[in-house]
C-alpha cells in the first residue's frame, strides 16, 4: 500500500495541494477558477472521453451486471443514509445535503484522474461507459434528495429545471455520443483525433488544480457528526457494497476495480452548487468535499493496493 500511495496517489494529490497553495497565494482567484472549470467541464474532459470511448469496442467494454450492481449500491447507501438521518439526529436544514453528499461522487474530476493515471488508458473506456449510468443515477437521486428535504418550499419548483440541466450534462452527453459512435463501428478521422488529444491533455491537470483551489475546512467543528456520517457512507460503505454486489453477481474481474474507483470518489463539487440552488446546506457540502477529497488519498491507496495487486 505504501508503494501505491507514494508512486500513484501522491503525484496526483501533489497537484491538488499545488492548487490549494496557489489559492492561498491568490494566484488562482475566483474568476480564474470559474472560467477554468467551465473549460474543463465543457471542453477538455468531454474531448478526452470522446477520444477514448469512440475508439473502444462497445460490446467488449459494456457489462449490464456491473451497471446493475453499481446502481444497486447507490440505492442501498441512500436507504442506509435515510436511517442515519434519524440515528445522528441531523437537523432538518442539513438532511438533504447530508443524504446527497453520502452518494454523489466526484467522478468527472477525481475518479477519472485516479483511473487514468493508476490503471492506464486501456482500462479507461470501460470505466467511462459504466460511469455514464452512475452519473445518471447520482443526478436523479440528488434532485430527489434535495427537493424532498428542502426547507425552503418556495424554491422547490427549481428542481425540475435543475433536473433538465443535469440531463444535459456535457460529460454524460459525450459519453453517450461516444458509446453510440463506438457501437456503430465508426472511427474518428485522424486530424480530428489529434485535436481531441491536444484538448484532452489539459483535462486532468487543470481539474486537479481546481479541486485544490476549492478546498475549505471552516465549518468542520460545527457539524462533526454529519461530516463523519457522510465519510462513512461515501468512502467506505458505498465502495464496499459495490464490491460485494459485483463479486456476488460474478462481474468480470477487469470491470470490478474501475467500478470501485467510481463508487469510492469523494463528494462531488456539484453537491455545493446543488445545495445553493435547491435550498440545501452549502457549508456542510463544502466542508465534506474538502475533507474527504484529502482522505480519499488514503482510501484510494487501500483500494488500489488490494484490487490492483
Amino acid at each position: 500500500m505504501f508503494n501505491v500511495l507514494i508512486n500513484t496517489i501522491l503525484p496526483i494529490f501533489s497537484i491538488i495541494f499545488l492548487g490549494y497553495f496557489l489559492k492561498i497565494k491568490e494566484i488562482i482567484g475566483s474568476d480564474y477558477s470559474r472560467t477554468a472549470n467551465q473549460i474543463v467541464f465543457n471542453v477538455a474532459i468531454p474531448a478526452m472521453l470522446l477520444s477514448e470511448i469512440a475508439q473502444a469496442p462497445f460490446r467488449a467494454n459494456f457489462n449490464l451486471r456491473a451497471v446493475i450492481c453499481t446502481l444497486g449500491a447507490l440505492c442501498a447507501v441512500v436507504l442506509i443514509s435515510l436511517a442515519l438521518l434519524h440515528l445522528l439526529k441531523v437537523p432538518d436544514s442539513r438532511k438533504g445535503t447530508f443524504l446527497h453528499s453520502s452518494f454523489h461522487g466526484n467522478i468527472g474530476y477525481m475518479s477519472y484522474a485516479i483511473a487514468y493515471y493508476a490503471l492506464g488508458s486501456d482500462h479507461f473506456p470501460r470505466m467511462a461507459i459504466l460511469s455514464s449510468f452512475i452519473m445518471l443515477g447520482q443526478n436523479l437521486l440528488a434532485v430527489w434528495a434535495l427537493t424532498t428535504f428542502n426547507t425552503e418550499p418556495r424554491r422547490e419548483a427549481q428542481g425540475h429545471q435543475l433536473l433538465k440541466h443535469m440531463l444535459r450534462n456535457p460529460i454524460i452527453v459525450t459519453v453517450l455520443l461516444g458509446i453510440t459512435y463506438s457501437a456503430m463501428g465508426f472511427s474518428i478521422p485522424h486530424p480530428f483525433q489529434k485535436g481531441l488529444d491536444i484538448l484532452a491533455g489539459m483535462a486532468f491537470p487543470t481539474a486537479l488544480l481546481l479541486i485544490g483551489a476549492s478546498l475549505s475546512f471552516g465549518s468542520f467543528r460545527l457539524m462533526v457528526r454529519e461530516i463523519m456520517g457522510i465519510g462513512m457512507m461515501k468512502l467506505i460503505c458505498l465502495p464496499l457494497l459495490g464490491y460485494a454486489f459485483m463479486v456476488l453477481a460474478q462481474v468480470p474481474q477487469p470491470l470490478i476495480l474501475p467500478g470501485i474507483i467510481l463508487l469510492a470518489a469523494p463528494p462531488a463539487t456539484i453537491t455545493y452548487i446543488m445545495a445553493m440552488e435547491l435550498g440545501g446546506h452549502p457549508e456542510l457540502a463544502a466542508t465534506s468535499i474538502s475533507i474527504f477529497t484529502l482522505l480519499s488519498a488514503f482510501t484510494y491507496s487501500v483500494i488500489l493496493a488490494i484490487l490492483a495487486a
